[in-house]
């Protein structure tokens, strides 16, 4: 076997492994989005994005950074280890998608991205939340992407809404570690 060099179309995040994963590894990206290194084109996210799509992925910057923030208060809770790590994780998730977002708006990340946030109090209707916020998050970039010009934004909002689906089912399968 030989190590190989894997590059996420949407994160730009590299991979290294014998084959590739399932998804990447950084923002959920499913595995048609990891492609070799010398696919990834330099200008990838040089984008000029409308009026519109700006407005979008100005919208896209604040509900990711509202996420990473919820998901990371919940990952400050100690009676729970399972669910504290989970969400420890989908933060970081959720903080590599709006950094894609920022990348493509021409932003700085937000200074508060990584600050804990206020959450609803106990596992069960922190879960429901993030149920919501997923739901609600697929939906919105679904939406951005139909409505889009860019093929490189259209790009983007389809991979992120098909890993926000994936959230929805790994916050089903968190209600079993309640």
């Amino acid at each position: 076997m030989q190590l190989k060099i894997y590059r996420c179309r949407i994160c730009g995040e590299v991979y290294l492994g014998y084959e590739a994963p399932g998804n990447c590894p950084f923002c959920g990206a499913h595995v048609e989005y990891l492609e070799g290194p010398e696919k990834y084109p330099a200008d990838i996210n040089d984008v000029q994005p409308t009026e519109t799509e700006r407005a979008d992925l100005e919208s896209s910057i604040e509900l990711e950074t509202s996420n990473c923030r919820f998901y990371l208060g919940m990952a400050q809770r100690k009676d729970n280890d399972t669910l504290r790590s989970t969400y420890k994780r989908l933060a970081k998730v959720e903080a590599e998608h709006c950094e894609v977002f920022c990348k493509l708006a021409k932003l700085d990340v937000p200074d508060d991205l990584m600050t804990p946030g206020e959450t609803t109090g106990s596992w069960a209707t922190d879960i429901e939340e993030s149920l919501r916020r997923e739901n609600r998050a697929s939906a919105l970039y679904a939406s951005f992407s139909e409505r889009a010009t860019s093929g490189r934004l259209k790009e983007v909002w389809d991979a992120v809404s098909a890993v926000e689906q994936d959230h929805i089912t790994l916050d089903e399968l968190a209600k079993t570690y309640l």
